[in-house]
C-alpha cells in the first residue's frame, strides 16, 4: 500500500506559474505584482507554501514548521505529521493529530490494520491520514477510497460514518460525501447539500461537484442569490474549456445586480485574460473614491500590465484607484520615477491612520533606494517620516555599503 506511506508528498514545485487555462502570469509584467500586491491567485499562494514548507523540512527547520502548524498553516501540520511520524515521535504525533473525530481515527484503523506492522506503525499511519483528511488533502481521501475499494469496505465505511452524525465532524462528512458519490447515491448528497444542521454543507458539496466537474448538479445549488456559488460553477465551466458559458454565468448575477457579482465577474474575466471585457466592466462600475473597497481596479490593471500594457493600467489606476503602492510602481517601471514618487508623496499627505502613513513611507524609501536616490533618502531621513531613516539606517548597514 504505497499509497499510504508516511512522509510522502511535499515536494517542491518549480514550475511556473499559470492562471486558469494555463495563462503565465506576469510574463510580459513591467513591475512585480506579487511583491506588491501577493500572489496573482491560489495557484501562486499554494505553489509558495509548499515550497516554504519544503525548504523548512530541507534545513531543518523543525520549531519554524511546528510553528507554522499551530497556528493554523494547513500544508505545514500535515508536512510535520509526517515528519513525526518518520522519526518515530509518537507522542508529539498524538498532540498534533488531537483527539477530535474519534468516531474517524476508529474507521482509519480498521481500515489500515491489515496493512501497517505494529501498533505504533498503526497509529502513526492513523493519526497522519486523520490530519490529511482534516485539512481536506485530495490524495489523502483519494488513496483512503481506493483501499476502502480494494477491501469492498465502501458501503460498511458509508454506514459506519452515516450511524451518529456529529455535526462537528467536518472530515468525516467531507468523507461520507465522497464515499457516497462513489456509490452513486446523488439524492442522499443533494439531501447533505440541505442539511441545516450544517450551514457548511452547500458550500461545501458544491466544492465537491466542482472538483469533480458535475456542471449540472453545481448548477442546480448556484440558485439565484448564491453568488459565491455561481462564481464556482462559472470556474468549473471555464477549466473545462467553456469559458463564454461561465462568463454568461456571471453576466446574469450582475443583470440581477447580486451583492459582489460585478467584482466577481471581473475577477473571472482577469483569470481568462480578458482584459479589454474586464475593462470594460470595470468602467461601468459606480465608483467612490477613497471609500470603495473593491480590488478590481487593481486586478486589471494586473492583466493589462501582464499583457505588456502598462499604459493602460496606469490609466486605471490613476482613474479608478485609489492604488498608491501600484500606481507608483508601474510609474516607476516606465522609468517616471518623479510621478510615482508625487503619487506615494500625496498619498501620504492624504492618509488618516498613522500605519498607513508607515507603509507607504516604507514603499517610497524602497523606491528611492531601488532607483538610486540615496541623497534624497539622507534628506528625508532628517526631516520627514521615521520610517525613512530606519530603512535608510537597513541600507546603510548592507556590507559594503557607505552611504
Amino acid at each position: 500500500m504505497s499509497a499510504l506511506r508516511v512522509g510522502e508528498g511535499g515536494g517542491s514545485d518549480r514550475r511556473a506559474a499559470r492562471g486558469p487555462g494555463g495563462r503565465e502570469l506576469g510574463g510580459q509584467a513591467s513591475v512585480d505584482w506579487g511583491r506588491w500586491f501577493g500572489p496573482a491567485g491560489r495557484t501562486d499562494y499554494d505553489r509558495y507554501a509548499r515550497q516554504y514548507v519544503q525548504r523548512l523540512l530541507d534545513e531543518g527547520r523543525i520549531e519554524e514548521l511546528r510553528s507554522a502548524a499551530l497556528t493554523g498553516t494547513a500544508l505545514a501540520r500535515a508536512r510535520l505529521a509526517e515528519f513525526y511520524a518518520a522519526q518515530g515521535r509518537i507522542e508529539e504525533l498524538r498532540e498534533l493529530a488531537g483527539t477530535e473525530n474519534a468516531r474517524l481515527a476508529l474507521l482509519l484503523a480498521g481500515t489500515l490494520a491489515d496493512t501497517m506492522a505494529g501498533q505504533d506503525g498503526l497509529e502513526a499511519a492513523v493519526a497522519v491520514l486523520k490530519v490529511r483528511l482534516e485539512i481536506r488533502e485530495k490524495d489523502a481521501r483519494d488513496q483512503l477510497i481506493e483501499l476502502l475499494r480494494a477491501q469492498d469496505r465502501v458501503e460498511e465505511a458509508v454506514t459506519f460514518l452515516q450511524a451518529r452524525p456529529d455535526e462537528n465532524d467536518y472530515a468525516g462528512w467531507h468523507l461520507l460525501v465522497h464515499l457516497l458519490l462513489v456509490q452513486g447515491r446523488i439524492e442522499d448528497v443533494r439531501a447533505m447539500a440541505g442539511d441545516s444542521a450544517r450551514p457548511y454543507a452547500r458550500s461545501s458539496v458544491a466544492d465537491i461537484f466542482a472538483e469533480q466537474g458535475r456542471i449540472e448538479e453545481l448548477r442546480a445549488l448556484a440558485a439565484p442569490g448564491h453568488t459565491g456559488l455561481a462564481l464556482l460553477l462559472a470556474r468549473t465551466l471555464a477549466g473545462q474549456g467553456r469559458v463564454d458559458e461561465g462568463i454568461a454565468v456571471m453576466q446574469e448575477r450582475v443583470d440581477a445586480n447580486e451583492e459582489y457579482a460585478r467584482d466577481w465577474l471581473i475577477d473571472l474575466l482577469v483569470e481568462q485574460g480578458r482584459a479589454d471585457q474586464a475593462v470594460t466592466v470595470l468602467e461601468g462600475m459606480p465608483y467612490a473614491p477613497y471609500t470603495s473597497i473593491s480590488t478590481a481596479p487593481i486586478n486589471v490593471a494586473r492583466v493589462l500590465d501582464e499583457q505588456g500594457r502598462a499604459e493602460d493600467a496606469i490609466r486605471i489606476l490613476r482613474t479608478r484607484g485609489p492604488a498608491p503602492r501600484q500606481l507608483a510602481a508601474l510609474l516607476a517601471g516606465q522609468g517616471r520615477t518623479d510621478e510615482a514618487v508625487q503619487v506615494l508623496d500625496r498619498a501620504m499627505a492624504d492618509a488618516k491612520h498613522s500605519s498607513v502613513i508607515e507603509e507607504l513611507a516604507e514603499v517610497l524609501a524602497e523606491l528611492l533606494i531601488e532607483h538610486g536616490r540615496i541623497d534624497e533618502l539622507h534628506t528625508r531621513a532628517e526631516t520627514g517620516h521615521r520610517a525613512f531613516g530606519v530603512r535608510l539606517a537597513a541600507y546603510l548597514a548592507e556590507p559594503g555599503r557607505t552611504g
